[in-house]
């Protein structure tokens, strides 16, 4: 028979009743390999389960969203979604004023090149516009983004 000694179960042996067999010794001993190897094979599932995936809408600063099919977004319009402005070209007459909607879950800007314009900080679901009233060739970035977001107004 076992008696609490308060210590690790390999220094307990000398506490074994004298009249427990090594058979007996032995399964006890084997039980505990079990629930320790149980408890380790749990801890390791657990963990496992636990951890990040990497998916490809996620990003350090929020969740992005797809791209917009150009047919699904209004005239005049620059959505910003996936790390991305659509279209990255837009075409319009003097006097037009341009939308840029922010469809991702992360803020962004809409930054002339030249300093034309600036949107400033466009948090995610909002939009923000310009006009444009002098005829030209802008090119733009988003202040946050500006190595994967870049487009460019023509204004005729």
């Amino acid at each position: 028979m076992l008696m609490d000694c308060g210590r690790w179960h390999t220094d307990c042996d000398r506490h074994w009743d004298k009249t427990t067999s090594s058979q007996n010794k032995i399964e006890v001993h084997m039980r505990t390999v079990h629930v320790l190897a149980g408890f380790a094979v749990l801890s390791t599932l657990l963990l496992a389960g636990s951890g990040c995936s990497k998916d490809s809408s996620s990003t350090p600063y929020g969740t992005t969203a797809p791209a917009p099919s150009p047919t699904s977004t209004p005239p005049n319009t620059v959505v910003m979604a996936g790390m991305a402005f659509a279209p990255t070209t837009i075409t319009v007459p003097r006097n037009t004023t341009i939308t840029w909607t922010n469809s991702d879950g992360i803020a962004h800007t809409s930054t002339s090149d030249t300093g034309a314009w600036d949107t400033g900080n466009i948090p995610a679901g909002a939009s923000k516009a310009v006009t444009f009233a002098t005829a030209g060739t802008f090119p733009f970035h988003c202040t946050y983004h500006s190595s994967m977001m870049r487009g460019t107004v023509i204004v005729q």
